[in-house]
């Protein structure tokens, strides 16, 4: 996940100005700690690198956080619907489930 202003400096293309590699290696940091922490993993989960505002920023965020994905929520514009509960709803109907036994 890149913030908005990593992004900009992304696409200014500063990662590829030799005076700001230390840039270049802040962006790699992230992705080759990923790929070695998914190399132990079975099975191997989904990778994916977004940006604010990216295609994938919406899906991201709601597997992040489900929690906040229209429960009740107000008019806020970063809520995120998905199909995904939260914890607390899940082990709310589990509980429900369980005493009616």
């Amino acid at each position: 996940w890149r913030g908005e202003k990593i992004q900009a400096w992304y696409d200014q293309r500063y990662h590829e100005r030799e005076d700001y590699a230390n840039f270049k290696a802040l962006l790699q940091a992230p992705a080759a700690d990923a790929k070695q922490i998914l190399a132990d993993r079975f099975p191997v989960p989904k990778f994916i690198q977004t940006n604010a505002g990216g295609s994938q920023a919406r899906f991201v965020t709601s597997k992040v956080n489900p929690s906040n994905s229209g429960m009740g929520a107000g008019s806020d514009t970063s809520t995120v619907l998905t199909d995904d509960v939260s914890l607390k709803v899940f082990m709310e109907h589990l509980i429900r489930l369980a005493v009616q036994s």
